[in-house]
């Protein structure tokens, strides 16, 4: 098993969370996740990144997350901390926006997702079964 994956104090700016994207997919295809697997998993965390900056905080650059991910026989798990409150997003004047599907996508690529919102923070806890499935 590969050490767990600990990336703490990362600025919630796009710039930093794109390069923390292609840690986190490095780490997983070194884990020996095959690369189909290995995309769903960091196409979620990805999102989750994202809402961090987008929900958490206010744009300034100022705020942080930290994400923790372990692999174990048979599971592995991503975990996104933000240390933020909840701010409604600005509306996206498109006529067919994407926006708000983000939950969406994190619960269809992820076996679990689970988030947990309070006056310290949001976690965002995702799961994958890596064993094969035998009908």
């Amino acid at each position: 098993m590969p050490e767990p994956f600990r990336c703490h104090g990362v600025r919630a700016v796009p710039e930093v969370l794109r390069r923390l994207r292609h840690e986190l997919m490095a780490w997983v295809l070194a884990a020996g996740v095959d690369e189909g697997r290995a995309g769903d998993i960091v196409l979620a965390s990805y999102e989750a990144l994202a809402n961090v900056a987008d929900h958490a905080y206010d744009g300034s650059g100022e705020g942080l997350v930290d994400v923790d991910a372990s692999v174990a026989p048979g599971r592995l798990e991503v975990v996104i901390t933000d240390h933020g409150r909840w701010r409604t997003p600005v509306p996206d004047p498109r006529p067919v926006s994407l926006r708000g599907r983000g939950l969406l996508l994190l619960r269809a690529s992820a076996d679990q997702a689970d988030i947990s919102s309070g006056a310290s923070g949001t976690v965002v806890t995702l799961t994958w079964d890596l064993d094969p499935v035998h009908p």
